[in-house]
């Protein structure tokens, strides 16, 4: 597809952020909890209802970063709703809980598992780091029966919202494979204006370049990797087992969140000194 230049207003939006909030210092970006902007009457999600992957900043950083990657996509485009949506790629709640009211750096589910203290710590720390650019996305959103991509990976039960795993399967819809999930391949039909340039053997692959998802593929062979599985801290499973699971987990996706950060910040200042 042909180069689209990134929109003034979205340029303007994430150059006020970095001038505003970050006080000049770019590359603060790339650590920056943007679940913090909560309430922010600017960068937040002002007349809506807040969520960090569909906040007014994150929809400009998509509009900059991605306006030749997916066909349309433009702030016009952008939100829940709309032709595409942010989404988180690597999940928090489903494997560690949500944060234990009145006490900092717990986790309802992590507690269950008796964790030490440097497991608690580690996980405090990536329920910031999973709120970081580099975990963000967007995706195709037309829905199908109130069902997006976004809630349908969520609440499968054999996915339990690892973003591994939803390639895979995304992999066999876009080919129309046989094993593909039916209800994965009704999604890709509904949004198939966005999948017409993935439906290909390398179809997979090139929607994963254009989105700065290249860790999460063999190079080699295009193929998704299977980087994490799927799991929740409701499973049933040892001790032993859930603990060994998280540790695996805050270390892959802590990395996989550095890496694309890395990429996506390199493109986006070039793109705003333009």
């Amino acid at each position: 597809m042909g180069v689209a230049a990134p929109e003034a207003e979205a340029l303007g939006l994430v150059r006020r952020f970095v001038e505003e909030e970050l006080h000049g210092d770019f590359a603060a970006l790339a650590t920056y909890d943007l679940s913090t902007l909560e309430g922010h009457a600017l960068f937040g999600a002002p007349g809506r209802t807040f969520d960090t992957d569909d906040c007014d900043l994150v929809r400009a950083i998509f509009a900059v970063l991605y306006a030749d990657a997916l066909p349309g996509l433009n702030l016009e485009t952008l939100g829940t709703g709309r032709a595409y949506r942010g989404d988180t790629l690597n999940s928090f709640n489903t494997l560690f809980g949500r944060p234990i009211p009145d006490q900092p750096g717990r986790f309802a589910g992590l507690e269950r598992y008796a964790p030490t203290d440097d497991l608690r710590a580690r996980a405090a720390e990536f329920h910031h780091t999973y709120h970081t650019l580099g975990n963000l996305a967007p995706l195709p959103n037309l829905s199908l029966e109130r069902m997006t991509f976004n809630t349908y990976r969520g609440t499968h039960p054999g996915w339990r919202d690892a973003f591994p795993i939803f390639l895979q399967n995304l992999r066999l819809a876009l080919l129309d494979d046989p094993a593909a999930d039916p209800t994965l391949c009704r999604l890709v039909a509904r949004n198939a204006a966005a999948f017409s340039e993935f439906r290909g053997p390398d179809g997979l692959a090139e929607f994963a370049q254009r989105l700065d998802l290249d860790d999460y593929l063999d190079a080699a062979t295009g193929l998704p990797l299977p980087l994490y599985s799927p799991n929740a801290h409701f499973a049933t499973q040892s001790r032993e087992d859930y603990l060994a699971a998280a540790e695996h987990y805050l270390t892959v996706a802590t990395e996989l969140i550095q890496r694309r950060a890395a990429r996506m910040m390199a493109r986006l200042q070039e793109l705003l000194a333009e």
